[in-house]
């Protein structure tokens, strides 16, 4: 069952949908109107009842710099003939200052989370 719960804030009112199911993580969104919480919320439950729900929240965490270091590491890019020039695409990509602040901000999450948890 879904439960919705109103959020006032200053200027504008949110709802909060939670459905919780046995054998599933719980599953959170918020939504303007109350109508579209209530129509999101049975598209939901329709398919945990139907068991054609996927949880997309792991694929979502995943970076590019994390997929071209595994490409990188199961030697794909070297049944090319232009390997090398390949790798060196990669170096170059995995070097830009995106990547790395993408990787610090990770490692920032990391460290405050431990750091709530203790």
């Amino acid at each position: 069952m879904a439960y919705i719960r109103k959020h006032k804030y200053k200027t504008k009112v949110s709802f909060q949908v939670q459905i919780r199911r046995k054998g599933f993580r719980t599953i959170v969104r918020s939504f303007d109107t109350k109508t579209q919480a209530q129509k999101w919320a049975r598209g939901i439950e329709r398919k945990l009842d139907m068991g054609d729900y996927s949880d997309y929240t792991e694929a979502s965490k995943l970076t590019l710099g994390d997929l071209l270091i595994r490409y990188k590491a199961e030697n794909k890019h070297k049944r090319k003939k232009d390997w090398k020039n390949e790798e060196y695409k990669i170096g170059y990509i995995l070097k830009d200052t995106i990547v790395i602040f993408e990787k610090w901000m990770r490692m920032y999450k990391k460290n405050i989370n431990t750091q709530i948890k203790e």
